[in-house]
């Protein structure tokens, strides 16, 4: 499989939507500057069979990543005419992974600068990207969770850090 990074960036907490970035920083914590940045988390309504709400653990959603192969796909469902890489707050957004959203866990996917991410599963998708796609496109919030469904694209952690660059190559390592 031959695939390359079309885009990078950062969603920091003190601004309504992400913003491009040449380089993106992968430290422990994942992309330095990020809203999502950390090596822990609190836990939330998807842990909430295991944790109370709140409780810190592991940040398993360190980065969030799509491709623009899904991306076509979501704009087709929402019959809006594209979706913009970085609009619903990906760090990175790939070109050429097929089928990036039923990568299995644990795959892992390593960049030219040797910066590994380890894929957690599959980005649920929600109205809060809706309303981002909103902004952008009119289209209305609660249409994108039922279009995207199956292709938001996975969310992962740094097993090791580096940088990331469009343009770069990104390689496909499914797990054994």
């Amino acid at each position: 499989m031959s695939a390359r990074v079309v885009a990078t960036h950062v969603w920091p907490s003190d601004i309504d939507e992400p913003v491009s970035v040449d380089v993106l920083e992968l430290d422990w914590g994942g992309p330095v500057g990020d809203r999502h940045h950390g090596e822990r988390m609190a836990s939330d309504t998807r842990q909430s069979s295991v944790f109370t709400r709140g409780t810190s653990i592991r940040n398993h959603r360190q980065v969030s990543i799509v491709d623009t192969g899904e991306l076509a796909q979501i704009a087709t469902a929402m019959g809006i005419p594209r979706i913009d890489p970085g609009v619903i707050a990906d760090n990175i957004c790939t070109e050429g992974i097929d089928a990036l959203t039923a990568l299995p866990r644990m795959t892992r996917l390593v960049f030219a600068s040797g910066a590994v991410i380890m894929l957690g599963g599959p980005n649920a998708p929600c109205t809060i990207a809706g309303g981002m796609l909103e902004r952008v496109y009119g289209s209305r919030p609660e249409s994108f969770p039922k279009a995207a469904w199956g292709l938001r694209g996975v969310t992962g952690w740094m097993e090791h850090p580096g940088t990331v660059r469009p343009g770069d190559a990104v390689t496909v390592h499914e797990p054994d």
